[in-house]
């Protein structure tokens, strides 16, 4: 280093500690360094720009959820739990909203140059990608659906293809991948006829290159719920939580034990469970008393690595079954 860019880091970092540390004003660094006050807006722009000042903007934390955070990775096989605290007359849609926040932080604390994101569906993951915004540059990332298209009148904004479509459009230069496809297929002959195109092939072959995969957790006490219903056709809903099931991940269902549904899904155009486990890091978010048991069956079956749900939630699930 120069002795004039010695100088010139020496200043850089003499306004930063003023404004940052000690909270100066712009007009008391200009009165107290004799430097016009347009200088130092320009010098603290600069003290951005070579990482001298690195602003880390986080959602808020406490020692409550922190200790409800380490009861989850102690209990169950995560490598992390985020555990979002919210207001006690809350409904379902302000929790959702919040955590939705926090997603937002993990993600980009995620992403990288020449990642996959693979999505899955719903009105949780809506919220999500509604309320994403990207904090740093990445290059060359991927998004794709892990799952087909619904097979009832689900608003398109719920749908895997749509919200891959929205989250592209947040991350600049990202590569676009689309499933031509519905969820359920009458036949495995039509099932092979339509993944052989090159836009599905390419998409069901990229399953197992994801390296973040963003799933909602579906549960066997919202199949009143109207995306539910929008979703599935009545007698596909039935087939999915037979045998006391209770949630789904990708339309695949567990038990509260975490035992996958014996019966297996020959004609579902999604990533398989076993595929989702294999995946880099898979992240589940979920919210609402009615999603406890889907939630724990969900940790229990082995399928997250990272999951994002509510102090309420965490609450209920240590009075269950602790």
């Amino acid at each position: 280093m120069t002795y004039s860019n010695s100088k010139q880091i020496e200043r850089l970092i003499q306004v930063s500690e003023l404004y940052y540390k000690r909270n100066y004003s712009q007009k008391q660094i200009s009165e107290k360094l004799h430097i016009h006050r347009t200088e130092i807006s320009r010098l603290l722009k600069r003290a951005r720009e070579v990482g001298i000042v690195k602003i880390n903007v986080s959602p808020p934390t406490s020692r409550a959820n922190e200790n409800l955070e380490n009861f989850m990775r102690q209990n169950f096989n995560l490598k992390q739990a985020i555990v979002v605290p919210t207001e006690t007359n809350s409904d379902y849609h302000d929790d959702l909203e919040s955590i939705s926040v926090y997603t937002n932080t993990l993600l980009n604390d995620l992403m990288k140059n020449d990642c996959v994101i693979g999505l899955s569906w719903g009105e949780t993951i809506k919220k999500v990608v509604d309320n994403f915004f990207l904090s740093k540059k990445v290059k060359n990332v991927s998004i794709l659906p892990l799952i087909g298209s619904p097979m009832g009148k689900l608003d398109i904004s719920c749908q895997a293809n749509h919200l891959v479509h929205r989250m592209c459009d947040k991350i600049p230069s990202s590569k676009l991948f689309y499933l031509d496809s519905p969820v359920f297929i009458n036949s495995v002959r039509v099932m092979r006829e339509i993944l052989s195109t090159e836009t599905n092939r390419s998409t069901v072959q990229s399953w197992d290159k994801v390296n973040i995969a963003l799933v909602g957790i579906g549960s066997a006490k919202m199949v009143d719920n109207y995306n539910w219903r929008a979703f599935y056709k009545k007698e596909e809903a039935r087939e999915i939580y037979k045998n006391s099931m209770v949630g789904d991940v990708l339309s695949q269902s567990f038990s509260l034990a975490g035992e996958e549904y014996r019966e297996k899904y020959p004609n579902l155009v999604g990533a398989s469970l076993a595929q989702l486990r294999n995946m880099d890091t898979v992240v589940g978010v979920a919210t609402g008393e009615r999603k406890v048991e889907a939630i724990v069956g969900g940790l229990r079956a082995d399928l997250f690595d990272i999951l994002i749900t509510t102090d309420k939630v965490v609450r209920e699930i240590k009075h269950l079954y602790f």
